[in-house]
């Protein structure tokens, strides 16, 4: 994921939420509290995940930055309606939160993801366990950039063999390759998941025998290359390959 610092100087990015479950509704109305989460963030309602025509009103009653809409399961009338939203606000962003996933909806959200300027978030819920990610989920979706989550991300571009190597890596792989294309050594990483460096080395190596026989790579750096495609299948940086099929002034208004 991005790392995305909370500026208190910034313009407030402006929050709307439309959730399916009671329960995270009230989490929301809590964790985004100004006193709580001292980021510029905005809250201006949360709404029950009800009749979709309602939603569209709001978001162009209030205009917010972020449209952040909370299911248990991606809908194709949800999407529809996405689109519609997005076709009539370019700059607004999505973050979508889910309880499960279906990985053709999943990959039906390709297309809002490529056009206008706004960002998105794709993320299931059992992937945040702390208020920061959720916080700076919101802020890189306001910002314009596509987040995802690495158990959803290759289903997004699912249609792109380059990132076929993901859904060969476990899920300490996963989590292993998310510290790495950050920057940590492996040291750095032992640390952060309380493992020995020799384990986290395994693992690594396990990784690049993977992303070998899944790319071509030779004569690459394999810490380096295992890293930009991570950060190309999740969004944080974009291939040339989807540049030259999207709008390039878009995706260049996206960054």
């Amino acid at each position: 994921m991005a790392h995305v610092a909370a500026r208190t100087r910034r313009r407030s990015v402006t929050l709307y939420i439309v959730e399916q479950q009671p329960v995270y509704r009230e989490m929301y109305k809590a964790a985004l509290s100004p006193v709580v989460l001292r980021a510029p963030i905005q809250l201006l309602g949360v709404a029950a995940n009800g009749d979709l025509t309602a939603v569209r009103q709001a978001v162009s009653g209030l205009h917010p930055d972020v449209l952040l809409l909370g299911m248990r399961k991606l809908r194709n009338d949800v999407i529809q309606e996405l689109e519609q939203v997005r076709a009539t606000n370019s700059k607004i962003g999505f973050v979508l939160l889910l309880t499960a996933y279906d990985v053709e909806a999943i990959h039906s959200l390709q297309r809002i993801a490529l056009t206008g300027r706004g960002g998105m978030a794709l993320f299931l819920k059992r992937s945040l366990d702390r208020l920061e990610q959720l916080r700076d989920i919101i802020l890189a979706a306001g910002r314009g950039q596509l987040i995802l989550d690495p158990a959803l991300a290759n289903f997004l571009f699912v249609e792109r063999t380059t990132y076929a190597f993901l859904r060969e890596l476990t899920s300490r792989q996963l989590e292993i390759l998310r510290l790495l294309a950050k920057g940590y050594t492996n040291a750095a990483i032992a640390a952060e998941l309380y493992l020995d460096v020799k384990t986290v080395e395994h693992h690594i190596n396990g990784m690049y025998a993977k992303v070998k026989a899944a790319t071509d790579i030779d004569g690459k750096h394999p810490r380096v290359s295992v890293a930009r495609l991570y950060l190309e299948a999740t969004g944080e940086l974009v291939p040339s390959s989807i540049l030259g099929e999207a709008d390039a002034a878009s995706l260049a208004g996206k960054r």
